[in-house]
């Protein structure tokens, strides 16, 4: 009986331990950290709304190297398998500095750890080492008041979340972890509350809804610190909840069919 050959994902983060050097893609452990009480609310205000972008970008450790709630895109509602633990790790090389390493992983444990206190039908776990991630966290430089970025289920390998500068600035660095509730909530398949708008200015295109809109969730774009409410934990659990029907058929929200991943 033969041995089982590396992965591509083992392939690809070998090749780049290789141009870089193997401590480029060394890993963070989220150790010293402190959840906040859910019942305590920011009364933070912001001038403007936190900018969450969708363009590629790429991991600033990985630059001299290889490289109600709306759901769905333009052919597909994408959701993990219930049931799924999407793992992820995150990156020490391209943060300014090891405290900032550590800060940025532990508000993601944290961010993690609201979302499955909620209880939706998949949870988060770190691991140790990027080869068993479904995504890492990385820096991803400077890009104006665009705080972090994410990405919808999917089949890659591996994905990234970005944190950007402007996340660590006065005021958004002490609610990061706020910022990444909503970032994880595009992770577990949810796109802007806004996606729908009929304002073209806002509108993103290739969404459904499912449940009852609500300006303040998770997902929506306010000058408060997003905060994740009943009304997105409910919607969410009633998105992996969406079964097959007797004849096997994939569910659908709306018109468009729910495709299923395993994360990586």
């Amino acid at each position: 009986m033969g041995t089982q050959g590396p992965t591509a994902k083992e392939i690809l983060l070998d090749a780049a331990e290789q141009v870089l050097g193997e401590n480029a893609l060394e890993t963070i452990e989220p150790t010293t950290v402190n959840i906040p009480d859910s019942d305590t609310l920011s009364n933070a205000l912001f001038k403007e709304p936190p900018t969450c972008w969708t363009q590629r970008s790429i991991p600033r450790a990985l630059r001299n190297g290889p490289a109600s709630l709306m759901v769905g895109l333009d052919f597909e509602c994408p959701r993990w398998q219930p049931g799924s633990v999407v793992r992820w790790a995150a990156w020490r090389a391209g943060f300014d500095s090891q405290e900032d390493a550590d800060f940025a992983s532990e508000q993601l444990y944290v961010a993690s750890e609201a979302w499955n206190a909620a209880d939706i039908g998949v949870t988060f776990e770190w691991v140790p080492l990027a080869q068993d991630a479904t995504f890492v966290l990385c820096h991803g430089g400077n890009k104006s008041t665009a705080l972090a970025e994410a990405f919808f289920p999917n089949a890659n390998d591996l994905n990234y979340m970005f944190v950007y500068t402007a996340a660590f600035n006065t005021g958004w660095k002490d609610n990061m972890w706020k910022v990444f509730t909503h970032e994880l909530g595009h992770v577990l398949g949810l796109r802007h509350e806004f996606a729908m708008s009929t304002d073209p200015n806002w509108r993103e295109g290739g969404a459904e809804q499912l449940g009852p809109r609500n300006e303040f969730s998770v997902m929506n774009y306010r000058r408060e610190p997003p905060e994740i409410q009943q009304s997105d934990i409910d919607s969410t659990r009633l998105f992996y909840q969406l079964k097959k029907d007797q004849n096997g058929k994939a569910p659908k929200v709306g018109m468009t069919e729910v495709k299923d991943y395993t994360p990586n």
